[in-house]
């Protein structure tokens, strides 16, 4: 089974509806594992560091 998400252009060469990327991949994935994809830890020096730099779970995969 499959599912399509979005839609692209005739060649499918570029997303022209609700276009993706692999971090919206990972927040779905930390999602369904329990991980708060919004998380930030501290480096060794202190400073702020996102778990992921950006990205969304994507909705329709969490109602699958």
């Amino acid at each position: 089974m499959g599912q399509v998400i979005g839609a692209t252009d005739a060649k499918a060469d570029h997303p022209i509806d609700r276009p993706l990327t692999p971090t919206d991949l990972w927040a779905t994935v930390y999602r369904f594992l329990g991980i708060d994809y919004e998380y930030c830890f501290n480096d060794s020096i202190g400073r702020p560091m996102a778990i992921l730099p950006s990205g969304e779970p994507i909705r329709e995969l969490l109602s699958a």
